[in-house]
C-alpha cells in the first residue's frame, strides 16, 4: 500500500503539478442556467459545450432517436436565420461543431478561435433559444440519421449492443440506443422535435461549459447578457422501472452469414454512477477486463488462448442503473465464452489480489491527468461532474478517492455486483446453436 501511494504521489506531482488549483469556476444565473468556465490561455482557442440534461432516455416510446435528432437541428436554422446562413457563418469563422445525444444528455459543441467568441456565442444563443425546426431542414437531418442507422446493421458491435440493450432493459428508458432505428426514425416529424425542445430545453435543465482562452468574469457577463431572459420551467421526470436479473443464463443468437467473425456481449444489470460502490466496482472491473492485454480477461482469452484481438468488460456509468457488459469478437465463440465466464466467476468468488489493486490504482491515478489534459478531455470530465453532481472538487479529489480504496472494497464489489449464472448473452455471427454448445442456457427466439 505504501509503494502504491508513493508512486501515485510522484506521478501526480510530475504530470499535473498544481492540480489543487484547477482553474474551474461554477456560476448559476437566476433562471437556473449553470455556467462552468475553465481558463486555459496556452492557445487562442475556446471550446464551448451546451448541455441539456435530457438525452435519449427521454425519447418517448416508439420515438427513439428523437433527442439526437433534436440536438442536431439546433444549428440547422433559427427563427432569425436559415440553416445555410448559420453554416456559412460558422464556416467563415473556421469553427468545428457537432451535436447529438447520449442516454443522459444532449449536447452542442463548437470549437472556435478566441477572437471569434462573441460571434459564436451570438449564434449559439440564437440556436438554443430560437430553433426553427423547419420541415426541409428536418427532412435532411432525418435522412442522414436514417442512413447512419442503416449502416449500423452492418456493424456487428452495434448489432449486438442494440439487441442486448433491448432485451436487458425492456421498457426502461435505456432500452433504445441514442441514434434511433430505421423504424422509428422514419415516423418522426418536426413537431416531435418541437415538443421535445419545449419540454426539455429549459435553463434550469441545462448548463454551458467554456474551456480555453477566455476570462471567467468576461465569459460570465457574456453568457448572462444572452441567456438571463430564458424562462425556466417544470422539468419532466422519468418513470424508471427496476431491471430484473435473469434467473438463469439466457441466450439470443442472431445468425448473420455476412459476418466473418462472431460478436458476443454478455452481462446483467449493473449499478448507477451515484452508487457508493461505483469507484471500487469500476476498479474491480478494470482488473477483470479493462485492458485487452493486462486484464484477467485479456490474459485468458487473448494472450494465452489467442482467441481474440480484443476482449473487455465494464459497468455503465449512467444516471440510472445501467448494465455490466463483457464483449469479445472472435472466430471461436465457444471457448471464448467459456474462458470469459470462468474468469468472471473467479473474480466473483475470490476478488482481486493486492498486486492487481496496486497496479490498477497506479494506472488510474497516473492516466487521469492525461485523459484530462486535452480540451476534449476537459469537456468530458466537466460534463460528467456537473451532470452527475460529482462536485467541482472531483478533479482535485479523484486520485485520493482511488488511493483510499482497499482490497476489501474491491472484493465486496466483486461479490455484490457480479452475478455468475444470471447472464444475458447476445451472439451475432455465422453460427448455429450446435456450434455454441450451451446445454444449460435458455434460448430466446
Amino acid at each position: 500500500m505504501k509503494k502504491r501511494l508513493m508512486f501515485s504521489i510522484v506521478t501526480i506531482a510530475l504530470l499535473i503539478g498544481q492540480i489543487s488549483a484547477v482553474p474551474l469556476f461554477r456560476d448559476s444565473l437566476s433562471n437556473g442556467f449553470v455556467v462552468l468556465t475553465y481558463e486555459d490561455h496556452r492557445l487562442p482557442v475556446v471550446d464551448i459545450r451546451f448541455v441539456c440534461r435530457s438525452g435519449a432516455a427521454y425519447d418517448p416510446r416508439f420515438k427513439s432517436g428523437l433527442a439526437n435528432l433534436t440536438a442536431k437541428m439546433l444549428l440547422r436554422g433559427t427563427e432569425n436565420m436559415k440553416g445555410d446562413s448559420v453554416a456559412d457563418i460558422l464556416e467563415f469563422l473556421g469553427t468545428k461543431h457537432s451535436a447529438g445525444a447520449d442516454h443522459d444528455y444532449s449536447y452542442l459543441d463548437i470549437k472556435t478561435l478566441s477572437r471569434s467568441m462573441d460571434q459564436v456565442l451570438d449564434i449559439l444563443s440564437d440556436a438554443v433559444l430560437n430553433p426553427a425546426f423547419r420541415p426541409e431542414a428536418f427532412s435532411r437531418e432525418q435522412a442522414k440519421a436514417l442512413t447512419a442507422a442503416q449502416r449500423g446493421y452492418d456493424n456487428p458491435r452495434l448489432v449486438v449492443m442494440t439487441e442486448f440493450d433491448r432485451l436487458l432493459f425492456g421498457n426502461h428508458p435505456y432500452a433504445s440506443e441514442p441514434w434511433g432505428d430505421t423504424a422509428t426514425l422514419r415516423k418522426l416529424k418536426p413537431e416531435d422535435s418541437k415538443t421535445f425542445y419545449q419540454t426539455c430545453y429549459l435553463p434550469n435543465n441545462s448548463f454551458i461549459i467554456i474551456v480555453g482562452d477566455t476570462k471567467h468574469k468576461d465569459i460570465l457577463k457574456s453568457i448572462r447578457n444572452r441567456f438571463s431572459k430564458w424562462q425556466p420551467g417544470t422539468i419532466k421526470k422519468l418513470h424508471v422501472p427496476e431491471i430484473a436479473y435473469p434467473k438463469t443464463t439466457r441466450v439470443k443468437l442472431i445468425t448473420r452469414p455476412d459476418f466473418s467473425q462472431t460478436c458476443i456481449m454478455l452481462g446483467h444489470p449493473g449499478i448507477s454512477i451515484s452508487d457508493p460502490q461505483m469507484l471500487s466496482t469500476r476498479l474491480m472491473s478494470f482488473i477483470l477486463g479493462g485492458s485487452a492485454l493486462g486484464s484477467r480477461l485479456g490474459q485468458a482469452v487473448r494472450e494465452k488462448a489467442g482467441l481474440a484481438y480484443d476482449v473487455r468488460c465494464w459497468f455503465d456509468r449512467r444516471a440510472f442503473m445501467g448494465a455490466y457488459r463483457a464483449t469479445v469478437q472472435t472466430v471461436n465463440p465457444k471457448p471464448a465464452i467459456e474462458k470469459m465466464l470462468a474468469e468472471i466467476r473467479r473474480m466473483h468468488s475470490s476478488g482481486p489480489t493486492e498486486k492487481e489493486l496496486e497496479a490498477a490504482c497506479n494506472y488510474y491515478t497516473g492516466s487521469f491527468p492525461l485523459r484530462y489534459s486535452s480540451s476534449n478531455g476537459k469537456l468530458y470530465q466537466i460534463t460528467r461532474l456537473e451532470l452527475y453532481n460529482l462536485g467541482t472538487d472531483w478533479l482535485d479529489t479523484f486520485p485520493d478517492k482511488i488511493n483510499a480504496l482497499t482490497l476489501s472494497d474491491l472484493k465486496t464489489s466483486a461479490r455484490e455486483h457480479l452475478h455468475p449464472g444470471k447472464y444475458l448473452i447476445v451472439i451475432v455471427g455465422n453460427i448455429t446453436r450446435n456450434d455454441l454448445d450451451l446445454p444449460d442456457a435458455e434460448w430466446i427466439n
